[in-house]
Formats: C-alpha cells, structure tokens, sequence
C-alpha cells in the first residue's frame, strides 16, 4: 500500500500545475515533506540534515520523486523536449534530498525537466541522502500537524499533504517491525 500512496502523491503534486492554475499565480514555497528539525526527550534540537549517508542514484521511473514546476511555459517546453529525446541528468542544475527510509525523493532545483523525466519515466538524478529515521523516536503526525512525540506540541514545520503523513507512520511502524521495536 506504501507504493500506491507514493504513486499518487507523486502524480498528484506534478499534475497541479496542469488542473490549479490559481496555485502558480500565487507563488508557491514548498516546504520539505519532513520537519527540518526536531527536539529529543531532552529538548534538544536536531536537523534532519545531521545523518548524511551519501548520494543516491534516483531512478525518475521508479522512486517516488516530488517535484513541483511552477511555470507552465518552462514545463511545456521540457515536455516536449524530454518527450523526444533523453532525460539527462545535469549535476549543476538537478539538486533534490532523498529521505531513508520513507524513500522520498524531495526535488528542489532543476523542476521543469525533472518533472518532464518523472512524466515520461525517463532517466535519474542523484539526491543527497539523509537517514530520518532519528525522526521516528521524536515525531509524529496525525495527518494535519507534524508533533513533538515527547510533549504532544506541534512542530513549526507544517505538513505538506496527509498522504506524507500516513507514508511516514506506515515507514515507521515498518522499520520498528523489522528493528524489533514494537
């Protein structure tokens, strides 16, 4: 069911631009679809930044990749790019963060031909790699908010979609199965 969620979300957000014209006249900031931070049971704070695996190869066929194009002329002109020729993939242009092990893949340069690949299942971009697992321990979500799971006080970092939510609680509750945890 984790995929199917993750598909949807995917095709979702990059068909936005296509259905919600209203969305783009307003100028769009996309929050990260995890808290930038969190506090321990001690109260301190924590980056999601801080557990750095690497980078990872992110094949746009496969993963579940958010990407939000933000104008209309940019994305039709990669479409019709993309749709004749090779995604390729350009290491000063396509930045993105991929969570572990959600499998995320969170897009936040290079949108319009990202998108494009992402569309017509064509090529990779490599994403630095973040291990957010420190988040299951700390966070939790019911769908509207993302909380403290020490003191039950809503982080500042709102959650981007409900669908986000539930991804990251079955994760969770998947990696604790498989950790024995639960």
């Amino acid at each position: 069911m984790l995929d199917v969620i993750k598909e949807d979300l995917k095709y979702d957000f990059l068909t936005n631009i296509f259905y919600r014209e209203e969305y783009f006249d307003k100028g769009i900031r996309i929050p990260l679809p995890f808290p930038y931070s969190y506090y321990d049971e001690t109260e301190k704070k924590i980056s999601i930044f801080e557990r750095k695996i690497g980078t990872k190869k992110v094949d746009l066929a496969e993963e579940c990749v958010l990407v939000f194009p933000w104008h209309r002329k940019r994305m039709r002109e990669n479409i019709k790019n993309i749709g004749s020729n090779e995604f390729i993939y350009d290491e000063y242009n396509h930045f993105a963060h991929y969570f572990s092990p959600v499998n995320i893949c969170f897009v936040y340069n290079g949108m319009h031909s990202t998108s494009a690949g992402v569309g017509f299942k064509k090529g990779f971009i490599e994403a630095v790699e973040y291990d957010i697992t420190g988040l299951f321990e700390h966070v939790h979500t019911d769908g509207l908010y993302w909380y403290n799971s020490h003191n039950n006080t809503k982080l500042e970092d709102e959650l981007l979609d409900f669908r986000i939510g539930i991804i990251y609680e079955l994760s969770k509750l998947k990696y604790q199965i498989e950790k024995g945890l639960e």
